[in-house]
């Protein structure tokens, strides 16, 4: 009788029931859920530095293409093309998408905007006292539409 028993015992011990392996696929979904949250979140977020590096880059060459024109105000022009001086690129707003110098859209940056804003400096806009040279602020914000980011970046130009 006792080998029986035994003979029993194990075939019942060997075996899963089906409340079990219910419960432990619930587990196992939760922990490869909570997983897959933590890939997406980091995935969602790699490409940020990436984007706001371009962003930088895009604000920083038409930062540069404005300083390098002449101070003095010589009368409107038409067409990016044709600016003569800083403040021909006040209310410059990017339509589709970020152009060159020429007014030509470059379609790898697509998904960016534009928008300069230059000032006469002085005390009320400038933090700085600029009140004994002539200055100019230059503030130029770049958006990213797919990030929802927008990198702003300042600069002064001044009448030497």
């Amino acid at each position: 009788m006792n080998k029986n028993n035994n003979k029993n015992n194990k075939k019942f011990i060997q075996g899963v029931t089906l409340i079990e392996l219910v419960i432990s696929i619930v587990i196992i979904s939760i922990a490869v859920t909570g997983i897959m949250m933590l890939f997406i979140g980091t995935t969602k977020s790699s490409a940020d530095p990436m984007v706001r590096a371009q962003a930088l880059a895009i604000a920083q060459s038409y930062v540069d293409e404005i300083i390098m024109q002449p101070y003095v105000n010589d009368g409107p022009t038409s067409g990016r093309a044709n600016y003569n001086e800083v403040d021909d690129y006040n209310a410059i707003t990017s339509g589709s998408a970020i152009e060159d110098q020429f007014g030509n859209s470059i379609p790898a940056l697509a998904a960016y905007r534009a928008e300069v804003q230059v000032e006469n400096c002085n005390t009320t806009i400038c933090s700085n006292p600029f009140n004994s040279i002539n200055a100019k602020k230059i503030t130029v914000n770049i958006s990213h539409s797919g990030l929802g980011i927008k990198i702003p970046l300042t600069a002064y130009r001044t009448d030497y």
